[in-house]
């Protein structure tokens, strides 16, 4: 059982990779060389600019049709974890002593695709604690540079497969759509405790706060993108494209969990008392469909070597649903036949109609090409933070240099560099970068790997 979910969930995470991209992780090796920013007129652009559909995919000097993934890393974390030892394998063995929750996390925030030529520290189990029959305090060393001040979590809004064919610049289709939010916050007496190894006080509440969203669905789409102005050389290209969203299934939890202490820190059978409370909202599968109207809109501007492009996604996107339940819990520590009552429902609202709010995403990006020179700058918004990207290639016949600087969503700075070659409809290319969305203060560096097609 543990060897199915846990495969599962790698696959998940493979998947999501493409929405990951606004979050400091890529698949396209160019990019990744050039940190992070996109200077082709390609789909990875269309997605946040619908202008950019007309706009010809070979304004570009140089640019690949395509570029697909090589996963080397894959091999190298199947080789030392192998699928079939997954049930034993520490890694995802809590009762083991060698079980590491960071290094688990960090897997989770950087998916092993590509080969990691710096892995991110991990710290050791070494722990220390304090302990007397009224004294409980905590020091965890160099991990105490892991716990999180601020909130922390994982969101995006994507949508990994759509099919819209275009007639005449007239798109009609549908997309499948998918939301998904994960926040938590250490609550400020859980914070002292665990990163100024602070004793633990009478009387407290030591909890961690959260919230979680999921829901996804389809959506027919109708849109147009086309050139209002000029000619082939010098063109205004606009778009417009509107969704309406039908949602299959929702759920979204509020809570929080953790203990109060007592009037003694260690006294009688059950020093501290369990405090946990939730609220729950989900619409299942087979309720009565979610549905909301969202818009795209974007205009690009080419002249000569220079592209320029806004765009604006999920404008007004609110969906809503008819058909939830909501569900207000909390552990009940009342004993009943000498053992707690547990997770108990106060009350339930059924029927009730609930309504979440689809992130608007913001892409303003310029690309400069003059020969074998391309220099280009982005700025990405989806929901959680402004990332911002700067990058560059030179080509020398059928060799590319690259580099980049990027800036992600908690403002600190990461750097690219790579190149390729050419060999006639093909490509091979190879791009580092730095990151630093692992429980870590020092950067990683990953080594990305991909094929091009031209």
């Amino acid at each position: 059982m543990r060897t199915t979910v846990v495969s599962s969930a790698l696959a998940v995470l493979f998947l999501a990779a493409a929405p990951l991209a606004g979050q400091g992780f890529f698949t396209n090796a160019q990019r990744a060389g050039m940190g992070g920013v996109s200077l082709r007129v390609d789909a990875s652009l269309s997605r946040y600019n619908v202008a950019y559909r007309a706009v010809p995919p070979r304004t570009i000097q140089g640019g690949a049709k395509a570029s697909i993934p090589i996963p080397f890393g894959l091999i190298q974390f199947f080789k030392d974890h192998p699928i079939g030892n997954l049930t034993n394998d520490p890694l995802f063995h809590p009762d083991s002593a060698r079980f590491n929750p960071v290094e688990l996390l960090n897997l989770i925030l950087s998916p092993p695709l590509f080969i990691q030529v710096k892995e991110p520290p991990t710290p050791t189990n070494d722990v220390t604690f304090g302990i007397g029959k009224d004294l409980l305090q905590v020091d965890l060393g160099k991990a105490q540079t892991l716990i999180p001040a601020e909130p922390f979590g994982l969101a995006w809004s994507s949508r990994p497969i759509t099919v819209e064919p275009d007639f005449h610049g007239v798109q009609v289709g549908v997309a499948m759509w998918l939301h998904n939010e994960v926040e938590l916050q250490l609550g400020d007496s859980l914070l002292a405790l665990l990163k100024d190894a602070h004793p633990a006080r009478h009387q407290t509440l030591y909890n961690v706060l959260g919230n979680g969203l999921a829901e996804g669905g389809l959506a027919p789409s109708v849109g147009y993108s086309g050139r209002v102005y000029g000619n082939e050389d010098r063109s205004m290209y606009a778009g417009i494209g509107v969704h309406y969203y039908l949602g299959a299934a929702y759920g979204s939890s509020t809570g929080s969990g953790g203990f109060t202490t007592g009037d003694t820190i260690f006294a009688g059978a059950n020093p501290v008392r369990p405090d946990l409370r939730a609220t729950t909202s989900y619409s299942k599968w087979g309720n009565s469909l979610g549905h909301g109207v969202g818009v795209d809109a974007g205009v690009a501007w080419v002249a000569g070597p220079i592209v320029f492009g806004l765009g604006v996604n999920d404008i007004g996107a609110t969906i809503t649903w008819p058909d939830t339940r909501i569900d207000y819990q909390r552990y009940d520590t009342t004993t009943v036949s000498g053992s707690a009552r547990g997770w108990v429902t106060d009350s339930t609202k059924l029927h009730a109609e609930t309504k979440t709010k689809l992130p608007v995403s913001y892409l303003a990006n310029v690309i400069y090409s003059l020969g074998s020179s391309t220099v280009g700058a982005e700025v990405l918004n989806n929901g959680r933070g402004a990332t911002v990207h700067v990058g560059a290639e030179q080509r020398f016949g059928p060799i590319a240099v690259r580099g980049g600087i990027a800036r992600d969503q908690r403002k600190k700075v990461e750097f690219g560099f790579g190149g390729g070659v050419r060999f006639g409809p093909f490509g091979f290319d190879l791009g580092f970068w730095t990151r630093s969305n692992a429980l870590a203060d020092q950067r990683a560096i990953s080594m990305a790997t991909s094929l091009a097609i031209y």
